[in-house]
């Protein structure tokens, strides 16, 4: 989980309701995420990630089948402009031409039994959580802000093939929510751990105020 000041990580074996309750805990704000199953089901204010039902949408556009590609090339079309809305926010005629636009592409395809059908469907369901980011502040249209922060710990699993011990993927949630925290905040990594490291010798507590400022 990432926002602007902090990063928190934490290593499951399996991507499930009871990992994300783990991961989540009491938290209970508004979730940018993709549309796997679970992340559905939040209770809170969610907002759909447009960047991967973009990208499925550009791989129905370049399907052979006719009807198919047409449906994919006027679904990325869309969508993307949706997304360019969090830059250049709609007049209410823009938003309310864009949305007529939308709910006329779904209600043409939703009865298709073919993958258009499957994709206006799930745009169906999940058009509540499609314009989020233009109602509240703070909230971006896609989960491009985890998966940046997210990118370094896959290529550092790859590389030394993952943790083998609890203890081992204990340390490594907690060295990448600080490294990314730090990032996000500006600060240094090396100085808070050689503090943090000093202050165990000498049984003190290490100074963590910035982490809540």
């Amino acid at each position: 989980m990432a926002n602007d000041d902090e990063a928190f990580f934490k290593i499951h074996p399996n991507r499930s309701k009871e990992a994300f309750k783990a991961l989540v805990e009491k938290w209970n704000g508004i979730l940018i995420s993709d549309d796997y199953g679970v992340y559905q089901k939040w209770t809170s204010k969610r907002q759909t990630c447009l960047a991967h039902l973009i990208r499925r949408a550009k791989g129905l556009r370049d399907r052979k089948d006719p009807d198919i590609a047409r449906f994919g090339a006027w679904c990325t079309s869309e969508l993307q402009r949706l997304c360019q809305m969090a830059k250049e926010p709609p007049t209410q005629g823009e938003w309310n031409a864009f949305y007529a636009r939308l709910c006329r592409l779904i209600g043409l395809y939703r009865d298709e039994k073919n993958d258009a059908g499957r994709m206006a469907r799930r745009l169906d369901k999940e058009i509540e959580s499609l314009f989020v980011f233009l109602d509240e502040s703070g909230v971006d249209p896609t989960n491009n802000h985890a998966e940046r922060m997210l990118r370094y710990a896959v290529i550092w699993r790859n590389r030394s093939q993952g943790t083998s011990s609890t203890k081992g993927q204990r340390w490594v949630e907690r060295i990448l929510s600080l490294r990314h925290t730090c990032r996000l905040r500006a600060r240094k990594l090396f100085p808070v751990l050689v503090d943090a490291v000093q202050c165990f010798f000498k049984e003190l507590n290490p100074d963590l105020a910035w982490i809540s400022e």
